[in-house]
């Protein structure tokens, strides 16, 4: 009995509370009969991605028409998406702070490229200038993705 309890008690305390908007009603009666609502607070995500996670709930028995579901990535994407805004701050750097491989992702540079820029700023200090980064990486290259980078 005990165990029974402690199933059902589990989802109940481990809810977070949703944002208030059109669709809540819906997540609650489709998605939190089975899992707490944490699990939207994860992070970010984009359209495809919560498209992708309602299209597993449903593959796994979540109840729910197609109009439930549509509404349910609209609420998330709502609540809980990345925002085009979010993306391009998620594309820049600073080359003062992050580490190679980051400087190298971000700006698509060979990874030597992105530790190269770490060991020059530890021996010279921080980069001021789309310049002083000129002085370790190609110019063509820095004004590819100039408006990625941050000091």
């Amino acid at each position: 009995m005990k165990a029974m309890l402690a199933m059902i008690a589990l989802p109940m305390m481990a809810q977070t509370p949703l944002p208030d908007g059109a669709g809540k009603d819906v997540i609650v009666r489709v998605c939190t009969t089975c899992h707490g609502s944490e699990l939207f607070s994860r992070g970010k995500r984009d359209r495809e991605h919560w498209r992708r996670t309602v299209d597993g709930m449903e593959g796994r028995g979540a109840k729910g028409s197609a109009e439930d579901f549509k509404t349910v990535v609209d609420y998330l994407m709502a609540n809980f998406g990345i925002t085009e805004e979010d993306k391009r701050q998620a594309e820049k750097v600073n080359v003062n702070k992050a580490a190679g491989w980051r400087i190298a992702r971000a700006l698509k540079l060979f990874p030597d490229e992105g530790d190269a820029v770490v060991t020059y700023r530890e021996e010279h200090g921080d980069f001021k200038s789309l310049d002083d980064l000129a002085k370790v990486l190609d110019r063509g290259k820095i004004e590819a993705v100039k408006d990625r980078i941050v000091f």
